[in-house]
């Protein structure tokens, strides 16, 4: 006879539909918290998160309020406040971070706050304030003629510092790139290395580069020589896949910031992968729009077909993107890259 009897182990029809009702239930829930902790919502809380005792936490929130980018506005005045004052460098270099995808406005406030402590007869002050600059990239091209002088400062750690930052803002290239050379023959054996590193990760490979590095392949120094091949087996400033590939790039969020800063590296040669950048100057996000602006001002001549798309964005609503626009049409119109404004000085509170 066959065992008709019921397991213990199935469900009945009635438990089944409570266990799915409150599957539903907790995927709802999960579902609310994750839309409650992401995007715009979520600044009120990682705004409390920055006045954490922790540093960890207010490193944190600010790497989460530099992903959500304009719309966490509200949080400028915090992410200031962290990024000039906070004791410790890598809370003041997260905020900076955060602030140029943010307000590019308050990110040049930064960057001239810590101009100013480039003078600091406080080695560790001064290292600091390389890295910040550092922290804000391109939008630090100001302080690039600062760095350039921190480049030779007494203290090794600082001309560390300071050519990563020059690696980091990139713009202009050809005094960035002189100062990164010169650091390939610096009396520490850091230094060098940083310079070398910069080249093989961070800076474009140009032929005064590759005949610098060259020798070094079969150098003492093995890291130097590793990092000197890697760097040399980067595609060249004038290799037409390498700008294909960037001009790809630029259409998708996740690299664009990233292909619009090589791009701008690259100057006149960059010039192939203009009608990319073009759409890109009404971008919703004023990184961009700057990183835009930028690019095809590094092109000089080669971008006057982005003339008049650039003077229809004369008045932009971001005033760093405004004065990156007027100096890219100065730059196309005479053929040359416009020299580096010294930053404004810093306003009183």
């Amino acid at each position: 006879m066959t065992d008709r009897s019921i397991s213990p182990t199935v469900l009945t029809a009635l438990e089944i539909k409570r266990h799915l009702l409150g599957l539903i239930l907790f995927i709802g829930l999960l579902g609310l918290w994750y839309w409650l902790s992401t995007g715009a919502r979520a600044v009120p809380t990682l705004i409390e998160m920055l006045q954490d005792d922790d540093p960890s936490t207010r490193i944190v929130a600010a790497e989460q309020l530099g992903q959500i980018g304009p719309a966490a506005q509200a949080a400028v005045p915090s992410l200031l406040a962290q990024a000039m004052r906070d004791g410790s460098q890598h809370a003041n270099t997260t905020a900076a971070g955060a602030l140029k995808s943010i307000e590019l406005s308050a990110a040049r406030q930064v960057m001239t706050h810590f101009i100013a402590r480039l003078h600091n007869p406080d080695a560790q002050q001064r290292r600091t304030a390389c890295a910040v600059l550092g922290s804000l990239g391109p939008i630090a091209k100001p302080a690039v003629p600062a760095l350039l002088t921190m480049a030779q400062d007494a203290d090794e750690l600082v001309r560390r510092n300071a050519l990563m930052a020059l690696a980091s803002i990139g713009i202009p290239s050809a005094p960035i790139t002189a100062a990164l050379l010169d650091g390939l023959h610096d009396s520490s054996s850091l230094v060098r290395q940083s310079a070398v590193t910069q080249f093989a990760f961070t800076v474009p490979l140009t032929q005064p580069v590759a005949a610098a590095l060259t020798p070094l392949q079969e150098g003492p120094d093995k890291a130097m020589a590793t990092l000197a091949r890697s760097a040399l087996d980067k595609p060249k400033p004038d290799d037409r896949t390498q700008i294909e590939s960037l001009g790809m790039m630029v259409q998708h969020s996740p690299a664009r910031d990233y292909a619009l800063h090589q791009l701008a590296q690259l100057g006149p040669a960059a010039g192939e992968a203009l009608l990319p950048i073009l759409p890109l100057l009404g971008d919703e996000q004023p990184l961009v729009r700057y990183l835009a602006a930028e690019a095809m001002g590094a092109m000089g001549a080669v971008a006057k077909p982005a003339l008049q798309p650039l003077r229809e964005r004369m008045q932009d609503s971001d005033l760093v993107v405004r004065e990156a626009i007027a100096d890219a049409v100065a730059s196309i119109e005479s053929g040359t890259t416009v020299v580096t404004k010294p930053p404004a000085k810093e306003a009183r509170p």
